[in-house]
């Protein structure tokens, strides 16, 4: 075994080389956070466009998963608005029904008052013509037969057809 002072100043690149691992460049620090941050070795341009692809459809996917999200959230909302507008709109057919219930009761109420009325109009009208207007004449007395005093049949048609 190497002993550890050995092994801690044994070089590292020469292991990363080895493994076919190219090694990074020292970070240079950021003047925002003041942590160092690894810069990515140059790259062939090839692998520099794969990565920018990359890079371009994450970023693409995240804003089509954000318009998704989007969209559902407004179809949720179109949903809940729908739903409202309906339940709005089963209470006023349920009161326009009640309504309607309410009229044809009274409706039919009031066609059995009318009825009811016109046949005491006619009742009435018939007790009024019936008084005003004059009485029929009384019949004529029975003409004087030789039978003892009482008209045959044919005497009395006769008589009335002359009246």
């Amino acid at each position: 075994m190497l002993p550890w002072d050995e092994v801690i100043s044994f070089p590292l690149l020469g292991l990363d080389e080895s493994f076919g691992f190219t090694s990074w460049p020292t970070p240079a620090p950021t003047p925002e956070t003041g942590q160092e941050e690894p810069e990515p070795p140059t790259l062939s341009p090839a692998e520099d466009r794969r990565r920018r692809r990359k890079i371009s459809n994450r970023e693409s996917a995240r804003r089509s998963r954000m318009r998704k999200q989007r969209h559902l959230e407004e179809l949720r909302s179109q949903g809940a608005r729908l739903r409202s507008q309906n339940r709005v709109l089963t209470d006023h057919l349920d009161a326009t029904v009640h309504r309607c219930f309410i009229f044809r009761a009274e409706n039919n109420r009031l066609r059995a008052e009318s009825a009811a009325l016109r046949r005491r109009l006619c009742l009435l009208l018939r007790q009024h013509h019936l008084l005003s207007s004059p009485p029929p004449p009384p019949p004529p007395p029975p003409a004087p037969t030789g039978g003892g005093g009482f008209a045959s049949g044919y005497e009395q048609t006769l008589a009335s057809l002359f009246s």
